[in-house]
């Protein structure tokens, strides 16, 4: 496993950038792969019942390939759409295991908010029902579901950090899923305030592509691998690679020991 380095807060706007900079060294390629795989999950999406199911499953996967594309990119070596969907072919079982875990947990999160908030909901409409005091109904309700959206939060917060660089430590280091996890997992904690930095921007982004009926995401995905492939080579250190000359420069100069 790669060692973990320690980085400032302002590292997690430095992510970002540098995913600009990939973009921006072949935005053409980037828009096509990207809009593959928009497809492949809006076609997911499409089925009844598991499609919100399989394309949790298929974020991580998916990942993968954007991070191999973004390495070819990055050390300006050819690179075919394929790669893009390397995930289903090489290292498959241990990217596809993050998959599996990724959604397990959504799906846990999205039924204990449901839980919370429903059952607080439904106290509520029992107390200004049966009782005179409707305002504490009301009361009751509406901290029931801020209680529910306020855990969800938190919950999912760890597991993002456990399946951000997940993908790419599978894929170039060779390591099972729940392995990777850990490692992903532990790298964000140590240099939280970055992670919450990127996790912010990367949360506006999304949503500032419902301006644009999702077009944006054309941009926005390569942004997200980009940024996620700087920060990769940023908190872990990776040995350099011989004869290969990087297009954007590395963000481990400025790291914190």
């Amino acid at each position: 496993l790669p060692p973990i380095r320690h980085v400032g807060v302002g590292h997690g706007v430095q992510w970002i950038s540098e995913g600009w900079a990939l973009f921006l060294a072949r935005p053409g390629f980037w828009i096509l792969v990207s809009l593959l795989q928009v497809l492949l999950i809006m076609m997911v999406l499409l089925v009844p019942v598991l499609g919100q199911v399989g394309a949790h499953l298929l974020i991580p996967i998916l990942s993968a390939g954007l991070m191999v594309v973004a390495q070819r990119i990055q050390f300006n070596e050819p690179v075919t759409v394929a790669e893009a969907f390397t995930g289903f072919r090489e290292h498959a079982p241990a990217v596809v295991n993050v998959g599996v875990w990724y959604m397990l947990g959504w799906m846990l999160i999205v039924a204990l908010g449901l839980l919370l908030g429903g059952g607080a909901a439904l106290s509520g409409m029992a107390v200004s029902m049966e009782t005179q005091y409707a305002w504490l109904g009301t009361v009751i309700g509406v901290f029931g579901i801020l209680l529910a959206v306020v855990v969800s939060l938190l919950l999912v917060i760890p597991l993002m950090m456990s399946v951000w660089l997940a993908p790419p430590l599978a894929v170039f280091h060779d390591i099972p899923a729940m392995q990777a996890m850990k490692h992903s997992f532990v790298a964000s904690w140590r240099s939280l305030p970055a992670f919450i930095v990127a996790f912010f921007l990367v949360t506006l982004l999304l949503f500032l592509t419902t301006l644009t009926m999702g077009l944006a995401l054309l941009v926005v995905v390569p942004i997200m691998a980009g940024s996620t492939y700087a920060a990769y080579g940023d908190l872990f250190d990776l040995p350099s690679r011989a004869g290969s000359e990087p297009v954007a420069s590395g963000s481990a100069e400025g790291a914190d020991a």
